[in-house]
């Protein structure tokens, strides 16, 4: 139900949101994931800590961060596995993809949504950019004069209202803040906080299976040599044979899988 093809998927984030992708693989460091759930959930995601041009692993890691927080606050009921997706693996990337189209077609409402707007990047990445290579400047933000009131000086203050404010008592501060203030901020850190657990145990546990999963390899190698003892086999062969499986990498697991699987 969730298959989309490949072709597809490109061209409708190239077109929905003003992006110029052209491998399912650019969408590894979270922040393509992170911008169609804030088309869906306007103000859930806090764009302005996306970083777009995350590279690195550890680069990558807190806009899943965000993306999972964004999750938490509008009820997405869907584990993110960071440890995969943050390596750049097409297939991993590949079904992300397809469920966040799925859902960005079930919940999008179809309002107007500015995309440039929304990317808080001096220098995107190319991909990051629409087709023709353009990309909106941002200047810092100064208030106006007509927001000052007559006869304000923009970002100064008069001395009045400055001293009206140092005369508020403690209370009456706290009141005009809200008394939910602190308990709102702690309840952001705490929901961060749990995010942290959430990556970090996801990680422990990907670690886990990687390297039972090497153990097991090396215990299928014995086995097979226990049952059909080879004249040929040194030490030193035997030794390179359970290096191979231990240095394995992601890509050489497939054959690695193939040698164990010809043994069996």
């Amino acid at each position: 139900a969730f298959f989309v093809s490949r072709t597809e998927l490109l061209s409708w984030l190239n077109t929905t949101f003003q992006l110029n992708i052209t491998k399912v693989e650019q969408c590894a460091n979270g922040a393509v994931y992170c911008q169609v759930i804030d088309a869906c959930h306007p103000g859930a995601v806090a764009m302005k800590k996306v970083n777009w041009a995350a590279r690195d692993e550890h680069q990558c890691v807190p806009n899943f961060k965000v993306l999972q927080l964004a999750f938490d606050k509008v009820g997405i009921q869907r584990h993110i596995e960071v440890d995969k997706l943050v390596r750049g693996k097409y297939q991993d990337n590949l079904e992300m993809l397809q469920w966040v189209k799925l859902y960005y077609d079930r919940t999008c409402q179809g309002a107007d949504y500015n995309a440039l707007s929304r990317r808080f990047s001096e220098n995107p990445p190319e991909w990051a950019r629409p087709a023709d290579g353009s990309f909106p400047q941002r200047s810092p933000s100064r208030p106006s004069t007509a927001s000052q009131g007559a006869g304000y000086v923009a970002g100064v203050q008069p001395r009045q209202a400055l001293a009206s404010r140092s005369r508020l008592s403690g209370s009456e501060r706290r009141s005009r803040v809200g008394p939910d203030a602190g308990n709102q901020e702690e309840l952001e850190r705490l929901r961060e906080e749990v995010v942290d657990l959430k990556i970090t145990v996801d990680g422990l546990e990907t670690e886990r299976d990687f390297y039972f999963q090497k153990l097991r390899d090396v215990e299928i190698l014995c086995q097979a040599f226990e049952e059909r003892p080879d004249s040929n086999m040194t030490v030193n062969k035997f030794v390179e044979d359970i290096q191979r499986i231990l240095y394995a990498k992601d890509e050489d697991d497939d054959n690695v899988a193939a040698q164990k699987g010809g043994m069996e």
